[in-house]
């Protein structure tokens, strides 16, 4: 039996819908449909942060609603010095080459022309800004189910954009069992795309280049292969871990286009488009860098395989795009056009999730960015499976809308359920957020200042906010070291570290008996070895580094006093139920002045000693 027909190509997917007894609608109702879902979806995404400004009632900054707000918005203010360098936005001090989020910062930089534009009202930017990046994520995913999906109904198309954008695949398992147990525990959960900067700026680029992918495929047009090599190039500027989902996308579909007829052209085309891509990324990747290595000094081998690691590594959504992945491959209704790039995809996705298993330097942190992807590629794995194999006839295409408008309809309700749940989670912080904001709008803090913030989480810090707010410098925060050299995060960031940590209540014999110093210190410090052994190596050296530093402080050393005498004031910003300084240690070094009580902060002026 002849199953050629049943085969579902780009070519031929609108005339086999049409054929199949569901005509589209016309042009302007498909336009107004996918119009008013994306209304809701912007409206969904924005609700977080309109209900907290109306209960913080602060607009000096933007509310919180995921980790690394603050940092990425400090990066997007960094300035350079006079001979080129670029400056620490929390210490203030030259960085001679940049490095990881200063090489790779486009969505940052992209974000301070935008903050230019609106003259500093940094609420308002993020506020366009989020609302820019949600339509075009939205749109980038219309376009791609609507042109490629083998029978792309207005309805179909709606319930994919739904579960992209609105159902958390990550998340639902414990919503779901939180709401069984009538349990608070839903809450925690996010909306997927409800970070400003990473995965969302990404995640257009990553669609789009998969739909044109799928084009390039189906034909040698020089004009889609040099859009891709563009789109791979602003992604790599902006999130390297799309560059790698690309590539492994574009290789395992190049290998079935090379050999998939005859002609030179494809060799050339796969062949140029490959060199083109390489030579721009490496060429980028190298200029103005010092290197590619982050390593900390113990740790000089970047590829070491530890099998070991595989089993923590694979969980369930990675089984789950196993099956779909198979699914795809035993498929013969997707044309090989489609076929491969959707393969591609998930196993490159699949692949790269298990990159601890061989990179050494956990720095990286490759399994956990990849992770971003899982929603995506999962979804879009579903959706061209479901599409390619809806029944035909009228009444299978009755019953597929109705499951597809009320698959649309459960997102939406989802959706407000995830948006209410982070505007809850995060209000605490909110509040002390505005607060802060509000005592700092007030001017009092010079750029001769010293700021000194207490540490409570390493998703929330409110040093990170401090460059937004004033000239000041701060004392000490975790954030930095990502805008700082390895020789930097040696010798500046560690001896800020162990001052803050001398003046909340730790000191040498802390020092030898604790093993939870990567909560304050460097990303990957301890946890990038893997084994119990090398854990303890490093425990060691650790404390050999940092002993120096605690000697000199607890010594009240001359030159830690000529640190603190080159501001004018400084001020002890802490929340009293999250603890507090210790006063004489404070005291040490600080003559201390007046307090107030902003709020939830309590805020002390002091002198240098």
């Amino acid at each position: 039996m002849d199953r050629s027909s049943d085969v579902q190509t780009p070519a031929n997917a609108k005339a086999g819908a049409a054929s199949s007894g569901a005509p589209d609608p016309p042009w302007l109702m498909r336009r107004v449909a996918y119009a008013g879902v994306i209304a809701i979806i912007l409206v969904i995404y924005s609700y977080p942060a309109l209900r907290t400004t109306l209960t913080t009632k602060c607009l000096r900054l933007p509310a919180v609603s995921a980790p690394d707000l603050g940092l990425y918005l400090s990066i997007s203010k960094i300035e350079k010095g006079q001979d080129g360098t670029l400056i620490n936005p929390y210490y203030h001090i030259r960085v001679p080459y940049a490095v990881s989020y200063l090489k790779f910062r486009l969505g940052p930089a992209w974000f301070g022309l935008l903050n230019r534009l609106f003259e500093g009202r940094i609420w308002l930017t993020l506020f366009v800004w989020n609302l820019l990046w949600w339509f075009l994520l939205c749109l980038a995913t219309i376009w791609l189910f609507d042109r490629f999906l083998p029978h792309s109904s207005v309805a179909l198309v709606l319930a994919g954009v739904c579960l992209l954008v609105l159902f958390s695949i990550e998340g639902s398992g414990r919503v779901f069992a939180a709401w069984i147990h009538l349990s608070p525990a839903w809450l925690v959960s996010w909306l997927p795309y409800i970070r400003p900067f990473a995965p969302q700026l990404i995640m257009p680029f990553l669609l789009c280049y998969l739909g044109l992918l799928i084009r390039a495929l189906s034909g040698t047009s020089l004009r889609v292969w040099g859009m891709m090599a563009l789109l791979q190039f602003v992604a790599f500027t902006a999130l390297p871990y799309a560059t790698l989902m690309m590539a492994g996308t574009t290789a395992v579909a190049a290998g079935w286009y090379l050999f998939a007829g005859p002609g030179n052209s494809r060799w050339q085309v796969v062949l140029a488009f490959a060199i083109v891509c390489g030579v721009a990324d490496i060429g980028f990747a190298l200029h103005g860098s010092g290197g590619f290595r982050l390593s900390f000094p113990d740790q000089t081998s970047l590829i070491k395989f530890q099998p070991s690691l595989v089993h923590g590594l694979i969980g369930k959504l990675w089984f789950l795009t196993g099956v779909l992945l198979v699914a795809v491959a035993l498929s013969r209704k997707l044309s090989p056009e489609i076929k491969w790039p959707l393969i591609g995809m998930g196993l490159t996705n699949m692949l790269f999730k298990l990159g601890d298993a061989f990179v050494a330097e956990r720095v990286f942190l490759l399994s956990d960015h990849m992770g971003y992807f899982f929603q995506s590629t999962i979804v879009i794995l579903f959706m061209f499976l479901a599409s390619a194999h809806i029944p035909r006839g009228d009444q299978a295409l009755r019953l597929t809308r109705i499951a597809s408008l009320a698959t649309a309809a459960l997102c939406f309700v989802y959706g407000l359920l995830m948006a209410e749940g982070n505007y809850r989670t995060n209000l605490p912080y909110n509040l002390e957020q505005a607060d802060l904001a509000n005592w700092m709008g007030r001017s009092k803090v010079s750029a001769h200042d010293l700021v000194i913030t207490q540490f409570v989480t390493t998703h929330y810090d409110d040093c990170e906010w401090i460059p937004l707010l004033s000239d000041a410098e701060v004392l000490y925060c975790r954030n930095a070291q990502l805008t700082l050299t390895p020789e930097q995060n040696g010798g500046v960031q560690r001896f800020r570290e162990v001052l803050y940590l001398y003046f909340d209540g730790k000191d040498h014999e802390w020092l030898k008996s604790s093993t939870h110093f990567e909560r304050y210190g460097l990303y990957g410090e301890i946890t990038s070895f893997r084994n119990p052994e090398d854990q303890s190596a490093r425990i060691q050296v650790l404390r050999r580094e940092m002993r120096p530093f605690f000697d000199r402080i607890e010594h009240e050393d001359p030159e830690v006093r000529a640190f603190f005498r080159r501001f004018q004031r400084i001020w002890v910003i802490q929340n009293p139920a999250n603890g507090s300084f210790v006063e004489e240690r404070l005291k040490s070094y600080l003559n201390l002045k007046e307090e107030e009580t902003v709020g939830s902060l309590l805020v002390r002026t002091a002198e240098p000693r």
